[in-house]
């Protein structure tokens, strides 16, 4: 367990930022805990992963990460995710600059590079999209109505009460944050392991992202054709692939990228679902996001969707 005693000024300085670095070490953390299949949401993910992914790599990286006293892949050794350095190159980049050039650690960034590129990088548009969105709406919440707010909302047994912040973890850890920069980390890869970073007043810790519950969509690469063709009878199929990715809050924009989709073809269905009432909106800041009404899942559950 992971108990943070924080002080005021950390609390109030506290920032959130994604990282595709921690989230292809969550996504190796699913399959260093799954052996044989993995679970919901990860199912159909994990399948892929090990069916097209180099089987030497990936056990290779696995083992490593399951080893009781790591040394290929020391997750507390990460760097604190950085906003500025938001890519995976830009971080294994700095993985290996706060080695001081270690070849093990050059190693290691080179495999979690081959690995990234088979298991992460198909789906990242998805994934990143469903993170920005996060950050928006936890920030806005965290500039509104404050961070004991935001830290109350995010659930996924990550627990506050003024001044303690726990968390389940893989071992006992306790640390009292004063005068610290603390970073919330939102992952769609949660459900592999919990990865926690202290370097000098900087503490980052990741959190489930609330898209990790629709998981299996932004990793969905197609749809069977008989379950699409019975929502497409329905609403014709660009219409239903909208739908589909409407199972979370998103914006015009990350429809239209996670589709392939022009804004202005997404708008016009966006606009026939709302006023359909299948679909709600809502502006947050200057953006509005979309996302499916209880109308719309119910038409899912009909379906056997």
């Amino acid at each position: 367990m992971i108990r943070l005693t924080v002080d005021d000024e950390s609390l109030h300085t506290m920032r959130l930022a994604f990282s595709p670095l921690w989230e292809t070490i969550g996504s190796l953390g699913i399959l260093a805990r799954y052996r044989g299949e993995a679970p919901s949401p990860y199912a159909n993910w994990a399948r892929t992963v090990r069916d097209t992914t180099p089987a030497k790599l990936t056990a290779e990286l696995v083992e490593a990460l399951r080893a009781p006293q790591p040394s290929l892949i020391v997750p507390a050794a990460l760097p604190v995710p950085d906003p500025t350095r938001n890519t995976i190159t830009a971080e294994l980049s700095r993985l290996v600059e706060t080695s001081g050039g270690d070849a093990g650690v050059r190693r290691a960034a080179g495999l979690l590079k081959r690995y990234w590129d088979h298991a992460v990088a198909p789906y990242w548009t998805s994934i990143r999209s469903s993170l920005e969105d996060e950050i928006l709406l936890r920030g806005r919440t965290l500039a509104v109505e404050g961070p004991e707010a935001m830290l109350h909302e995010i659930g996924g047994r990550v627990l506050w009460s003024n001044p303690l912040l726990t968390a389940p973890y893989h071992r006992d850890l306790a640390s009292n944050l004063t005068r610290s920069r603390l970073l919330l980390v939102p992952t769609v890869f949660a459900g592999g392991l919990r990865l926690f970073v202290e370097h000098d007043d900087r503490v980052a810790m990741s959190y489930q992202a609330r898209a990790a519950g629709y998981f299996h969509v932004l990793t969905a690469r197609s749809v069977p054709r008989e379950t699409e063709d019975r929502l497409a009878l329905l609403l014709g199929r660009a219409r239903a692939q909208v739908v589909r990715v409407l199972v979370e809050p998103r914006t015009t924009t990350a429809v239209a990228q996670a589709l392939g989709l022009a804004k202005s073809t997404v708008s016009q269905h966006l606009a026939v679902l709302t006023d359909a009432g299948f679909v709600w909106k809502q502006r947050l800041g200057g953006r509005v996001f979309y996302q499916l009404d209880r109308n719309g899942l119910a038409l899912l559950r009909q379906l056997g969707l």
